[in-house]
Parts: C-alpha cells; structure tokens; sequence
C-alpha cells in the first residue's frame, strides 16, 4: 500500500518529539507501530516492546555445542572467531531445507559466544502473523536499543524479508510505499544489512537464488543446511534419546535401524520421540509405537520409506543378457574391490567407479542397483531428473552438487535413473542452462568419492563426454532363449515342455519386466493358469512395446 507520506515524516512521527503527532493513515499497523516506539522512546508507554517486536531467546531448548559434529568444529569455529572481531555489524544467513537444525545451531553458537541472543518475533501476542514490515521495525529496535558487543540477533523464518515483494510494500518497516517497487525494495533491505550495529544470523529456507545477488554479497558468511545424512540422523537420534530419558525404550542397537529406515527431519524425530515419552509404552511395544507414529508424519512430509528400494526376493543375475566381455557378478566383484580402501592404494589413476546401464526398459537395469546395493550393504540414493530441475537460475546445478555431496557423506551408491534427461547431447542444447547443468554433472562425476550409477533407455542421446567417465558400460538386452526359459520356470514355478520352450522362444523382445508384470496379472486374478496362457500373456506384453529391436549399439 503506497501512503503519501515522506520519510522524513514518518521518522518524525516515530521520534519521542513527534509521539504525539498522528497521520491520518489507512495502515494500522503503521499507526500503531508509531505511537508504540514513540512511547517507549519518550517513556510514556508501559509495553514492553521485547514482547512485542523482539524477545531473549530465554526457555529455548539450546543444544550442546558438539551437538552440531562437523558443523560446529569447521563452520563454527570461523564463526566464533568473526563475531568476535565484527565490533558489531557481522551478518550470517544460514539457509537450506527446514527441520536440519539451523534455529537450534543459532541459539547454541550464541550460547557459545557468551551472548544473550534476541529473536525477532513473528507472531503478535494474538497469535497473527506479523507483516514483514513489522518484522522489519523490530529488527531496527533491536539493532538501535541492544548492546552490540554482548547481543546476537537471530531473525528466524527471513525468506520474505531477504526475498522482497513486488507488491510496494516496502521492508525496512514502516508499511507504506517508496514507489520503486522491488527495486526499492532491494536498496533498503540493502540498506538495512549496511547499517546493522548488532551481529545477526539471517535464517531462511528458501534456495539462495531467490535473493538478489546485491542482498547475497552483503552477508559476511553463509552456511547451507542440507538434508540430514544418514550419520546425522544417528546423532540427533542418540541425543534426543537421551535428553528425554528413554534408553530403556530405544536401546542403541536400534537407533541407526530407526535412522536408516525414516530419512525425516531433527524436528520429526524430536516430536515423535516426545510423545513416546509422554505415552510410556513398555520397552516390547515402544518398536511398533514408534512405527505408528513415524509412518504418518513421513507420509506427510513426503518422506520415502528407503527400505522399499530391495531387489525382489527372488531376484538373480542367472539369465540376464548383458552385452559385453565383463560379466554382472565380476562388475559387483569390481565395485566391492574399489570400496575397499586397501585394495586402491595400489591404484595408478585416482579411483574413480561410475557405472553406465543401458537398454531397453524392464531389461533389468534398476533390479540390478537394487542387487548391487544390497550384496554390497550399502544404501542406494534414487535420483531423478524431477528432484534435480529447480526453477532458478542455477538451482539446478546445486541440486546435483547436492546429490553429490549427500551420496558421499553417507557412502551411499549414487543412482541416477532416467539420466538422459541430464547428460543429453550439449550440441543439442537450446538454452545455456541445459549446457552448464551437464558441465556441473561431468565435473561432479570426474570427482566423486563414491559409486555412482547412471541408467538409461536411451543412450544415443548422451553427450559424447560422458563415455569416458564412466569406468563400465553395461548393455541390458532382451532376453535370449535361455534367458527366457530361465526366467519362466523361475517366475511362474512350473517346467516348460519342449512345444511349449519353443513357443516361447518364439516371442521376441521378452525382457524380465514382462514376466514380473504377467506374474502379477495372474496373482490377482486368481485360479489356475497353464503354460500356454502365461505366454499368451508375455506375448501379449511384448505386443505393446513400440520397437521390436534391442537398444541401439554404441561405440567406445
């Protein structure tokens, strides 16, 4: 809302000698943010403006400061040490996915520091959200009426105020327009961060690219908060056990089955765990508690249960037709050997395991990570082209970085399905961001710490790069004859005669998806079927695929 009045005026109004003074203006919120600052500044009024705008950050549950691992070790320590030395203005924005921490580590490094942390609020006393404005005006009363040498300011929940509106408000506090739009709006969050007096850590869960690179420049420091790792999730687990008392319910041989199994946030966990302790099960029915209460909030938060990614119970590499001189169980044989950290001291190059699936679909590509992961004991992480593409400038290119950085962090196998929707052809490109996203996912590649693997129904569709990066190249064809027979008997549990091996030899283009499909099919519609409606159906299968040929050959 743009109201006619200059800034000089407001500030006029806001001063103890214009207290008095009141404008006739539409925004209450502005009336009343004036007449309230004006009166603490004259000492007319009674209202404590702590409770109001901002507040100590008294009763906080503040976790130790080893809590935070790595964090606070690396981060941390340079944190400390600039705080230190700022005289005053330093600010921090600490930014990522929410639930990983970045409001308890803010309250911890303060504690850390010997300084009393202040919040800016966000809500009134009746319980509405405070307008960014308002927010703004607090975060001014803290800055101008707080010891800079013994405060730090925390300003949670930042995203609006470091993103802006195009709308004319105008965030440095006063509820009225300055007419310039997001421009303006820009110029005084800048000025804001120029003019602070008070060390401030900034908090936001919106990606940096949502800010204007001027407002990101201006902060002193930043640290990103990814999701949580599997080795954290252990940690916080441990921790919040402990803390509530409840050792004898969750005894430490389940805490890293607890972590692994529901990939869900500090916060979940500690809810979860609270009402554990306020439900008192006893200790033989705490495991199935802690299932119920866990399983909704994961749904909830979109969590993935990372125990579905297994291979099927009969899975095997017997009858798989792999194209090429190195056979499947030597590629895991492989993989194994370059996980053993003795066996690649030898090494003559820097270890590097990336490995190339390609093929027709339901040729058994994504079957086979399962495998790999589970004879190996390692978790797989899935990636697609959806969790990678963001709608920002340079989002993308984090994603993958990301990726990256959490495989590695939790020596997890890096899998991404579909890939050609992220390595395709750069000659193709229309845009210059599919050109640097492949540039960011090569150069990720050429220096991971871990195994990777990529699949693909369409290889030719690869930039040519990429070949050389990838240690196997591994082509899932259809089905040969004894693959067929192998698969049928297998999953169907009958023998085949030899006027029925022939008919099914016959169909071309099987793959093992088609028998897993079938199989299904006849699960639910019950009753028995004979050999020869089960290769009714398989022909049936292959009857829809668009081509009848095995993928396309590549050279190398």
């Amino acid at each position: 809302m743009a109201l006619d009045r200059s800034y000089s005026e407001v500030m006029e109004a806001m001063s103890p000698k214009g207290n008095l003074r009141r404008f006739n203006l539409l925004d209450n919120d502005f009336d009343f943010s004036c007449r309230t600052i004006g009166g603490f500044m004259d000492g007319s009024s009674d209202e404590a403006l702590d409770r109001r705008f901002y507040r100590k950050s008294e009763g906080a549950d503040v976790l130790p400061w080893s809590y935070f691992g790595d964090l606070s070790s690396s981060d941390g320590e340079i944190l400390k040490k600039m705080v230190a030395a700022s005289e005053g203005k330093c600010n921090i924005l600490l930014y990522g996915a929410p639930g990983t921490g970045k409001t308890s580590f803010a309250r911890s490094l303060a504690r850390e520091l010997g300084r009393t942390s202040y919040e800016i609020a966000q809500g009134d006393e009746d319980g509405k959200n405070m307008k960014a404005e308002a927010r703004m005006i607090g975060i001014r009363m803290c800055n101008e009426q707080e010891n800079s040498a013994e405060s730090l300011m925390i300003i949670d929940e930042a995203d609006e105020l470091l993103r802006g509106n195009s709308g004319g408000f105008n965030p440095f506090g006063f509820g009225f327009g300055f007419g310039g739009g997001r421009s303006t709006e820009k110029g005084v969050t800048n000025t804001i961060l120029d003019e602070m007096k008070v060390p401030a850590i900034w908090i936001s869960n919106a990606p940096p690219a949502v800010m204007d690179e001027s407002v990101r420049r201006r902060f002193d420091y930043s640290i990103c908060f990814e999701q949580l790792n599997n080795a954290q999730r252990v940690a916080i687990w441990r921790n919040i056990v402990a803390k509530h008392g409840i050792e004898d319910l969750i005894p430490e041989s389940k805490i890293e089955d607890y972590a692994a199994k529901y990939e869900t946030s500090a916060g979940g966990i500690s809810t979860v765990l609270e009402n554990v302790k306020r439900m008192k099960p006893s200790p033989e029915k705490a495991e199935e508690l802690i299932a119920t209460l866990m399983k909704p909030h994961c749904k909830l938060m979109g969590v993935k249960d990372s125990n579905r990614f297994l291979p099927a119970k009969d899975y095997s590499l017997e009858g798989l037709n792999i194209k090429g001189k190195v056979a499947l169980d030597k590629v895991v044989a492989a993989v194994g050997n370059y996980l053993d950290s003795a066996y690649n001291d030898g090494a003559m190059d820097k270890p590097r395991m990336n490995l190339l699936m390609f093929g027709p679909p339901g040729t058994g590509k994504t079957e086979f990570v399962k495998y790999l992961g589970k004879a190996l004991g390692r978790k797989v992480l899935v990636v697609k082209g959806s969790d990678i593409l963001g709608m920002y400038v340079g989002e993308s290119e984090q994603n993958i970085a990301r990726a990256f950085r959490r495989a590695e962090a939790e020596k997890a196998i890096l899998f991404f399905d579909e890939v050609d929707g992220l390595l395709q052809d750069r000659s193709n490109a229309r845009a210059n961001w599919e050109v640097t996203q492949v540039n960011e996912l090569l150069q990720q590649m050429e220096n991971f710490n871990g195994v990777m693997v990529a699949a693909t129904n369409f290889c030719r569709n690869l930039d040519p790069a990429t070949m050389r990066r990838f240690t196997f190249k591994l082509e899932f064809g259809y089905l040969d004859d004894a693959g067929k027979n192998l698969f049928f008997e297998r999953m169907f549990k009958t023998t085949l005669t030899d006027e029925e091996k022939a008919e099914l030899e016959a169909v071309r283009n099987l793959a093992p998806g088609d028998f897993r499909t079938v199989r299904q099919e006849m699960f639910y519609l019950g009753g028995e079927q004979s050999n020869h409606d089960l290769i009714a159906a398989l022909k049936e299968e292959c009857s829809l695929k668009k081509d009848g040929d095995a993928s396309s050959k590549i050279g190398f």
